[in-house]
């Protein structure tokens, strides 16, 4: 036998998903996750696995891992220390930034402005210069010079170090010559240069990025390797596939180059998963939301396409990486409920995560969170274990929550359903960035919810939003590393181009976009992707003249190289620029940047419809739950998942419990299993 194995480390559980290439068998699994070290959690997931499933390590062909290394890293600051190498003049550009200051709403009241990842005295000016807009050298570099100023950085006791030069997306050569200096001197030492990691104009934004690449480098290399040994040493042969922000692929090789290609690395894998089920279902335009212990992430899929941006956001910092556009709240099931000073009620984003965890684990912790929230509110069915394995502690919840309903004046379960809608709001304020501030009616959408929380607040959030049918995936707990066994190997190369419409040649913007494919092509085969299986994308990022808000478009070569191909290409910017912002301007458009996404399809997991096997829904039932509905307790039917046959179909209110997820259905709705074993949740005629 020969499986593939998608791993999702999450801030509570590890989620685990194995694929019998031969049978299509899936076997589903959750290990609690060791954020101490995140390998050990990865390690245990894959054995428990395997162990489900009969089978053994040795049979792993290849491993699909979602990482949340690169995120947290960004998020507590715990990177490397990096050494920066500018033009001079150029030292304080990290510094400079935009004119847009990081921090919260009325930030200049309280600006929050993050030091730079590369601080001021790791970063040493040299002379040499590239000119714009021909990218012609005008001064040489002095070999000496850098010499002595790597070596000084060096003994300082830099981890890792980034060369930025100005104007280098022009001409990388001197970018190129300095890096081979310091790897003469320091082969161990890792080293970035801009022009690889953004080829691209904005000075500001090319250091960033790369800085933050070097930042993760070194905690990511140690880790990627120490995974690699720990399941060698384990008996698995199998390639470890890293997943990268925007929901493909790359070797362990390719993201200890770059790895701030993995900044939304785990979250990009459910999207991707919940695209193919959505698309499968005949839904192609849905909102994903993704609720797990410690944060939610929510997204927008139109036409079975996740939205991309070229703009990855982490914490404070905004960089240039392509990823899938999400939106992360601090809302999860850990997400801690308090009452502040004029006793307003506050969910999160401070989380209990996985130790202590919520006071239903049972593990010591006491801190009033969103799970014990919904055990209170009998959500959470006395029968239900958490992961499978965890009994809940009733008691322990309740008394987490009565300190919260002293401070209000309430009931524990007034408290307890107060600390639920408030995360829904949070969680719904989310959904709205994805698509009504992006100039699309959720109303028009679907909704797919998944992680282990998301469909305990799927339904209400449905409502709320308007977002119909909601769809609840066979193995929601597991859906990111679903996602990942569906992903294939993708990579992004671009070029600034800065040419106004009536000076744009489309033979020589076709040109460009081939020289990016051959580029593109070449990386792949590096993967091991035979280039039978090589498929392009082209995109041109195309804005008004003088105007620096951009909109990907995508296009082809055929296209441009038409008589009215750029007058197509104008248009679908207008379209797209009047549904987000509402106007358009009388102005000529410019293509700024055009990029080619190279894309290595690989066989992964299909999703195939069942025949009707539709089943009594009373035969599923395994017992009643007094459940708490908008302040009212409720006799609600409790039903185990695995007994419901497809097309069987049952009205709210209604629990259903999996091994993976617990279900909550409002009162008034209609549920209905689909041929893909996914329960399918819509309004009842009284709505």
């Amino acid at each position: 036998m020969s499986y593939n194995i998608g791993v999702d480390v999450g801030g509570t559980f590890t989620d685990v998903i194995l694929f019998n290439e031969q049978t299509g068998e899936l076997t589903l699994d959750k290990v609690l996750s060791t954020p101490e070290n995140p390998a050990h959690g990865v390690l245990d997931g894959v054995e428990s696995a395997t162990d489900k499933a009969g089978a053994d390590l040795m049979d792993l062909a290849a491993m699909f891992h979602g990482t949340t290394v690169v995120t947290n890293m960004l998020l507590e600051e715990t990177g490397a220390r990096v050494g920066l190498i500018v033009s001079a003049g150029q030292e304080h550009v990290l510094h400079l930034a935009r004119a847009w200051t990081p921090g919260p709403l009325y930030g200049w009241m309280a600006m929050e402005k993050p030091d730079p990842l590369a601080d001021l005295t790791d970063t040493r000016g040299i002379r040499g210069r590239v000119s714009a807009p021909d990218g012609s050298i005008v001064e040489q570099i002095d070999d000496a010079e850098i010499t002595d100023a790597v070596d000084e950085l060096v003994d300082s006791g830099v981890e890792a170090v980034t060369i930025s030069l100005l104007n280098s997306y022009l001409n990388s050569t001197q970018e190129e010559a300095v890096r081979d200096i310091i790897a003469d001197a320091y082969p161990d030492l890792p080293v970035s240069i801009s022009a690889e990691i953004v080829p691209e104009y904005g000075e500001y934004e090319r250091t960033l990025t790369t800085v933050i690449n070097d930042y993760a480098r070194p905690q990511v290399i140690n880790y990627l390797d120490d995974l690699e040994t720990d399941l060698e040493a384990a008996g698995s042969t199998g390639r470890l596939n890293v997943v990268r922000s925007d929901g493909g692929l790359m070797s362990a090789s390719a993201a200890k180059e770059r790895p701030v290609e993995l900044a939304l690395s785990g979250p990009s894998g459910g999207v991707v998963g919940a695209a193919a089920l959505a698309t499968e279902k005949g839904v192609s335009d849905v909102l994903t939301l993704d609720m797990g212990g410690t944060s939610t992430d929510v997204s927008l899929v139109q036409n079975g396409t996740p939205e991309a941006t070229r703009q990855t956001k982490v914490g404070y910092r905004e960089f240039k990486s392509r990823g899938i556009d999400i939106n992360t709240v601090g809302a999860g099931g850990g997400s801690i409920a308090r009452v502040q000073i004029n006793g307003s009620l506050v969910v999160g984003p401070a989380s209990a995560g996985a130790d202590p965890g919520p006071a239903c684990y049972g593990r010591g912790g006491e801190q009033p969170t969103v799970t014990d929230a919904n055990v209170v509110l009998g959500r959470i069915p006395s029968s239900v274990k958490l992961g499978g394995t965890m009994d809940l502690d009733r008691d322990a919840a309740y008394q987490a929550i009565e300190p919260i309903a002293d401070a209000r004046g309430t009931t524990v379960e007034e408290a307890a359903q107060a600390t639920v809608d408030i995360v829904n709001e949070n969680m719904y304020g989310a959904l709205r960035v994805v698509s009504v501030e992006r100039g699309y009616d959720p109303r028009e959408f679907g909704l797919v919810a998944f992680g282990g929380a998301g469909p305990m607040h799927a339904n209400a959030l449905a409502d709320l939003i308007g977002a119909y049918p909601l769809i609840i995936p066979p193995a929601p707990g597991v859906m990111s590393a679903f996602g990942f066994l569906t992903s294939d190997i993708q990579n992004e190369f671009s070029e600034t181009y800065l040419e106004v419409e009536g000076d744009v040649d489309g033979d020589a913007v076709g040109a460009a976009l081939e020289s990016l494919q051959a580029a593109a092509a070449e990386w792949l085969r590096s993967e091991g992707v035979v280039d039978e299986d090589h498929a392009f994308e082209y995109f041109a990022d195309c804005r008004y003249y003088r105007q620096d808000i951009q909109i990907s478009i995508p296009v082809t070569i055929d296209e441009l190289q038409s008589e009215d191909g750029i007058s197509a290409i104008k248009e679908a910017f207008e379209k797209r620029h009047k549904q987000q912002f509402d106007f358009t301007l009388d102005a000529p458009l410019e293509i700024a940047t055009l990029r080619t996404i190279g894309r290595g399809t690989i066989a992964g997991v299909e999703l195939t419809p069942e025949e009707t096997d539709a089943t009594d829904p009373e035969d599923a039932v395994i017992g009643t739950e007094t459940v708490f509905f908008d302040g009212k307790g409720q006799e609600t039917p409790v039903y185990d998942r695995t007994r419901l046959g497809i097309g069987t179909e049952f009205s709210g209110p209604a629990i259903v419990i999996g091994d993976d997820s617990t279900v909550v259905v409002e009162p008034d709705h209609e549920v209905v299993v689909d041929p893909y074993a996914a329960l399918e949740i819509t309004r009842g005629e009284t709505q």
